[in-house]
């Protein structure tokens, strides 16, 4: 409505004498106006985040019987509905479960070890319940250093190297995948 009545408000800021016998009253009932629509906005905001409050009240009931579900699946249940890879360890026994990858080379980033088949499965089945998403933009240091080597000269012409989140060793084990 500001961009539409722009040229009505200049016209009559301009000739607000004849309307108003004085200035002050005409610039009182701008400033009214105005006072109002951010009133309407701030209305609008507030039941807006309402309905948020409310969504996230009800969003520990909905995790509560979703975990509780999950916890009673069977081991093939939840092999079938895993979103993440879950493999045997290959240090030693037990069970890994990965949650990251590099997104230049596809090494594994994150990795957590379990004791159990089924304690990897159900950590991967929860983290999906709970709406987790690996990030798409986490190179590794080793990817991220050949793929800088690779953009600095191209062919005697600098290229602007593409930014990428580096991916730091001491937040999970890195394993790095031939290209």
């Amino acid at each position: 409505m500001g961009i539409r009545f722009s040229w009505l408000r200049r016209w009559a800021r301009s000739r607000k004498v004849r309307f108003f016998p004085d200035g002050e009253t005409y610039d009182l009932q701008e400033r009214l106006e105005e006072k109002q629509r951010n009133i309407r906005y701030l209305e609008l905001q507030l039941a807006k985040t309402r309905a948020d409050k409310f969504e996230l009240e009800q969003r520990p009931m909905e995790l509560r019987d979703t975990i509780a579900a999950i916890l009673n699946e069977p081991v093939n249940q939840l092999r079938s509905a895993v979103r993440f890879h879950v493999r045997e360890a290959e240090t030693g026994p037990g069970w890994e479960v990965v949650t990251d990858y590099c997104c230049l080379g596809g090494c594994d980033l994150n990795v957590y070890e379990f004791p159990s088949e089924r304690d990897a499965l159900l950590f991967a089945r929860l983290l999906g319940a709970v709406g987790y998403r690996s990030p798409h933009n986490i190179a590794c240091p080793a990817c991220y250093e050949e793929h800088m080597k690779d953009c600095v000269c191209n062919g005697g012409v600098e290229i602007e190297p593409v930014v990428f989140r580096s991916y730091a060793l001491s937040e999970g084990r890195h394993e790095h995948a031939s290209l």
